[in-house]
């Protein structure tokens, strides 16, 4: 159960924007809910949402929706595990690949691109953020530097997700079951 209710009246902002997902995702956003305590704090969640979820990028969007689902399965943040499942499907993602995206390693659904990335994002989620020189320069052997760039973006937007949902433990949404409902 969340720690924090919602505020009785949403900013127009934050109202706005969660008819906008509860349209798009077919429930209510609990996120933006509880980040309307203080009217300013939707507008950066908000801007990060747009560009990363909306933005159009260089890096393979199946690949993107595969670290962003390690990352939040690092961090073990049931609201953005099940939001993820749900985005990553409808991406097209192949379910098997979510279900084991922790075992990448060892498993033989990931291509050698999808490791190097998988790789990268699990260094990258560690409490130092530091990636080893032998992981970067797999990783440079499949993408460019702007692809490199827009998975570090995904990663740290990840993170950010993760931080502001897990301490406050806004659970799973049932996003995932959700998948008729048009993107």
């Amino acid at each position: 159960m969340s720690r924090i209710s919602a505020p009785a009246r949403l900013p127009w902002i934050a109202s706005l924007a969660s008819r906008a997902l509860t349209w798009r995702f077919g429930k209510p956003f609990p996120t933006l809910a509880l980040l309307s305590h203080h009217p300013a704090y939707p507008v950066p969640y908000l801007f990060i949402t747009g560009l990363y979820v909306n933005s159009s990028t260089q890096l393979n969007s199946t690949t993107k929706a595969l670290v962003s689902h390690l990352v939040a399965q690092l961090n073990g943040c049931a609201f953005c595990i099940d939001l993820g499942e749900r985005v990553a499907q409808g991406k097209g993602l192949d379910a098997t690949k979510l279900k084991w995206v922790l075992e990448f390693r060892v498993r033989p659904e990931y291509s050698a691109a999808e490791r190097a990335a998988l790789e990268y994002a699990w260094e990258a989620t560690q409490v130092t953020a530091r990636v080893s020189d032998e992981v970067y320069a797999t990783l440079t052997r499949f993408y460019t530097e702007r692809e490199i760039i827009e998975l570090t973006v995904a990663v740290a937007t990840e993170n950010f997700f993760n931080r502001l949902t897990r301490p406050l433990n806004i659970e799973s949404q049932g996003f995932c079951a959700l998948m008729d409902h048009p993107e």
